[in-house]
């Protein structure tokens, strides 16, 4: 990663950039079209939307999840694969007590890790601004 600002996909926002983008808010959807910096999507977000896909939790609108990475190429989204320290570091994020979903915490830590600039709607996401989050809808 290069020292301009870099945007880090929840996997909601990522979703809806290509499924409903009248979701995003107005200033993501500038981030999103001005494409001016890299903005990355995880690995973590493929590998959440398969599990929940699995159990039912919800569906791509016929869009098959397979897809998914090639999608993210054609928006010109980086994708992004933490490595062996972004994940044995994750505990070193502050635990809260409403909030233990892994997938949202890893992104969560790897925004702040690689210095990035998390787009998310996500309401509990603001908590973490003192461990270092930047946050941005």
């Amino acid at each position: 990663m290069n020292d301009s600002v870099g945007y880090l996909l929840d996997t909601h926002t990522f979703l809806w950039s290509f499924l409903c983008s009248d979701e995003l808010s107005e200033k993501v959807r500038d981030i999103l079209e001005e494409n001016k910096n890299p903005i990355y999507v995880t690995t973590i977000s493929f590998w959440e939307v398969a599990i929940k896909e699995q159990l039912g939790k919800f569906s791509l609108n016929g869009i098959n999840s397979l897809l998914l990475p090639n999608i993210a190429k054609n928006y010109d989204y980086e994708i992004l694969n933490p490595d062996a320290y972004d994940f044995i570091t994750y505990k070193e994020l502050p635990l809260q007590k409403n909030h233990k979903d892994p997938f949202d915490r890893m992104l969560i830590h790897l925004a702040i890790r690689k210095n990035l600039i998390l787009l998310s709607r996500d309401h509990i996401f603001p908590q973490y601004e003192s461990a270092g989050l930047q946050l941005l809808w």
